[in-house]
């Protein structure tokens, strides 16, 4: 459990900083609901035609409803030389992190439409 707590912090530090591309690989209803600030949202079915807007210079960071699908892209994108990184446990594993966070902060990073 603490080295996923880990992984999840390191993942949300990197929100906002230059060269790191977030991308929300579920659907565009999931993503009204809630995603992270800043984070695009391509839904997986449309990854393979989307993936002309990425650089392969830039840190990907993919995650999905719970990191299945966001692990299967990152598997694919690897294979093509992207730098990728998959958030374990999607957003299932944030929502239950939120609870622990201070709210403000919360409300800083997720973002409803």
């Amino acid at each position: 459990m603490e080295e996923e707590n880990t992984q999840l912090y390191e993942f949300l530090e990197r929100l906002g900083k230059p060269s790191c591309i977030f991308i929300d690989l579920r659907t565009p209803e999931e993503y009204a609901q809630g995603h992270l600030s800043g984070a695009i949202n391509i839904p997986y079915d449309d990854l393979e035609k989307e993936k002309s807007r990425l650089y392969k210079k830039d840190q990907i960071f993919l995650y999905c409803d719970r990191g299945n699908v966001s692990l299967m892209a990152c598997r694919d994108l690897k294979r093509e030389g992207y730098k990728v990184i998959n958030l374990w446990g999607g957003v299932y594993a944030l929502q239950k992190a939120f609870d622990r966070m201070d709210k403000k902060f919360v409300d800083m990073i997720w973002k409803k439409n």
